[in-house]
């Protein structure tokens, strides 16, 4: 039998090209490598890929929900199951010891050339996202709790002795319980680089505790629609004195844009921070459609050809 050795915390290999291109919001799903019976999220793995004879056939432990989503068509649930001893999953935060009893969902894949492992990451075009938000509903066995761990990267090639990924910025959020309902989360990202706009994402979803023993067979986590929002910059507003005017306000089909400075792309949030989208500039200008846009009010920033924040404000839609 193969034995499929998994390393979570040192494996550093980039995601740059699958088939399925990245779904945050869970909603479009494919069948696995090797557990074809099995699906996970576009762009994501999981341990249903060992759900395979070769690999000790590990129980499913990523569902696709269709019924009852916080948003869209499908979301996905994690539970805990019990690991078969010829899959190998050392866990960084107790040395010495395996995760012998895992639910874990995150963006990547597995591969098994030149050797079994786990790749982790995504490629990300958004710039220096603030904030990622998420919908969640926990039912933990008693004594365990859920976490999702978020990480902005980029590849490093001049690093000495060996090219690596470095983190530029992280985050965090753990609940436990039972909820009857979704309910939405935020994690704001902590960056420890004042500049440098990272390439890539990594998301992971736990239903189970990992930094000490405890994680319990049969804990369940449902998870859906993720989305970064936000921007982060070190001369946001303040490097560059600005004003944008906009008309009409409220808008009722089309709302019109204009900034008195240099500026490439208008980004529009609701009023939760979930972003409705990133529209270019023409001659610092820009008609938005709002004919699908709910009433409310509405959050824009104004970037400039340096991904810096020249002005901020919000907008009402009134229909």
């Amino acid at each position: 039998m193969k034995k499929l050795l998994l390393t979570i915390a040192t494996t550093i290999l980039l995601v740059m090209g699958l088939k399925a291109q990245t779904d945050l919001g869970l909603d479009n799903w494919t069948a696995c490598q090797y557990a074809t019976n099995l699906e996970d999220p576009n762009g994501w793995t999981s341990f249903n890929t060992a759900n395979f004879a070769l690999f000790g056939a590990m129980p499913q432990s990523v569902f696709k929900i269709s019924n009852n989503t916080a948003f869209g068509t499908h979301a996905a649930m994690v539970e805990t199951q019990k690991a078969p001893s010829s899959i190998q999953i050392p866990n960084p935060f107790r040395p010495f010891h395996n995760f012998d009893t895992i639910g874990l969902l995150c963006l990547g894949s597995i591969h098994t050339s030149p050797a079994p492992g786990m790749t982790f990451g995504q490629p990300i075009s958004y710039w220096r996202p603030a904030q990622l938000t998420f919908s969640s509903k926990d039912s933990t066995m008693p004594g365990d709790s859920s976490y999702i761990l978020a990480y902005l990267t980029k590849w490093n090639p001049t690093h000495l002795p060996f090219p690596k990924l470095d983190t530029i910025a992280s985050g965090s959020f753990a609940e436990s319980g039972n909820s009857s309902g979704w309910t939405s989360h935020t994690i704001t990202m902590n960056y420890n680089s004042t500049s440098i706009t990272p390439d890539s994402q990594q998301i992971f979803v736990s239903s189970s505790i990992y930094s000490r023993a405890g994680a319990k067979i049969g804990s369940k986590y449902y998870v859906d629609g993720f989305v970064w929002s936000g921007y982060n910059s070190t001369n946001d507003i303040n490097g560059e004195k600005s004003s944008v005017n906009y008309f009409p306000n409220p808008a009722l089909n089309e709302i019109n844009f204009t900034s008195s400075v240099n500026a490439n792309f208008i980004e529009v949030s609701d009023i939760t921070g979930r972003m409705i989208g990133l529209y270019p500039m023409q001659n610092n200008k820009v008609k938005i459609q709002t004919e699908l846009f709910t009433s409310g009010l509405y959050l824009y920033a104004v970037l400039n050809d340096k991904k810096e924040v020249v002005n901020r404000g919000k907008f009402e839609v009134s229909k």
